[in-house]
């Protein structure tokens, strides 16, 4: 029950986060602005809801990037909101090609890794490593404990759980 609940939070979170991303990408097809529609966007958001975290600059423009880097791509999409949104952040930083992300984001789908795990297969450049070997892309399953997955602190903060809960 608690893993069900978990992904369907986890699936939440990255849809809103893509609609956002979506949104920002529409705007920044019509903005004369240059960039500086994000920074007004965010300083609207944290107006109105003080303290949120994410949805400075930098967190826009992650999901900016994030509906930019998959919305082509028929092949992801359906992936998109079965990672959670660190695992993407760390995915979309540490490949090179579509081609590396899309290995990730299926590897991160069946494994369910944990971000130090992410993290080390990223940092150990598991793709190449897999490429080259060519025998044997995918590795065996490992355990997953949904604890690790639960307290990630993107679904925390969208949870707007008392901050007892994130400790």
């Amino acid at each position: 029950a608690r893993e069900n609940a978990l992904k369907k939070v986890n699936e939440e979170l990255i849809s809103m986060y893509w609609q956002v991303g979506e949104y920002l990408h529409e705007e920044s097809q019509r903005s004369t602005f240059g960039d500086s529609y994000i920074d007004s966007i965010a300083k609207e958001i944290q107006e109105e809801f003080p303290g949120i975290k994410g949805f400075n600059r930098r967190g826009l423009y992650r999901m900016k990037q994030f509906y930019e880097t998959y919305a082509e791509n028929d092949v992801v999409t359906p992936l998109v909101t079965q990672i959670s949104w660190t695992n993407h952040l760390l995915i979309m930083s540490g490949s090179k090609t579509a081609d590396e992300r899309h290995f990730y984001m299926a590897l991160c789908a069946k494994e369910h890794y944990s971000k130090r795990e992410w993290e080390r297969q990223i940092g150990t450049s598991y793709y190449e490593r897999s490429m080259i070997s060519a025998k044997k892309p995918m590795p065996e399953s490992v355990s997953h404990d949904v604890r690790e997955s639960i307290l990630d602190t993107y679904v925390l903060e969208f949870l707007d759980l008392p901050e007892q809960f994130g400790h």
